[in-house]
């Protein structure tokens, strides 16, 4: 039986399956140009092919790192490795959030969670659907535990 997601511990990250989606959404571009390079020249083509995996690494690499905290004033988001990031939205300020699910995300059981505040939004991505459900409801409830 599955149990209900916790708020007071809402630590999210993103779940495996949901950063090999991510990965696999960097590594399309690539794979699509990477045919047109290898016509210009071979090097050119594993060059390319080089650069790119380097790129979804890095991806995979900051999926791994990103973390969310819900707390009873503010969401806190936590990315990076060699130049760690921590951004703290205060709830009173979000005006809406939209959960977004693929057909590869809902076989990965996950989705992205947008949060949209006057001036910014912030992607919570690959976290699992029932921590996004919970963190949208209760963002979008106006509960201030003041």
């Amino acid at each position: 039986m599955e149990q209900p997601f916790d708020l007071a511990a809402s630590a999210v990250t993103p779940t495996p399956r949901g950063r090999a989606v991510l990965c696999v959404w960097a590594a399309l571009p690539g794979a699509v140009a990477a045919p047109f390079l290898f016509w210009q020249g071979f090097w050119l083509g594993c060059v390319f092919c080089a650069c790119w995996a380097a790129l979804v690494f890095v991806v995979w690499v900051r999926a791994c790192s990103f973390v969310a905290t819900l707390g009873s004033r503010t969401l806190t988001l936590y990315l990076g490795v060699a130049f760690p990031v921590e951004r703290v939205i205060p709830r009173h300020s979000i005006t809406s959030a939209l959960i977004f699910r693929t057909p590869l995300l809902r076989l990965a059981g996950a989705c992205v969670l947008l949060i949209f505040t006057p001036g910014m939004w912030a992607m919570l991505p690959g976290i699992p659907l029932e921590a996004a459900d919970a963190i949208s409801a209760a963002l979008l409830a106006g509960e201030d535990d003041s």
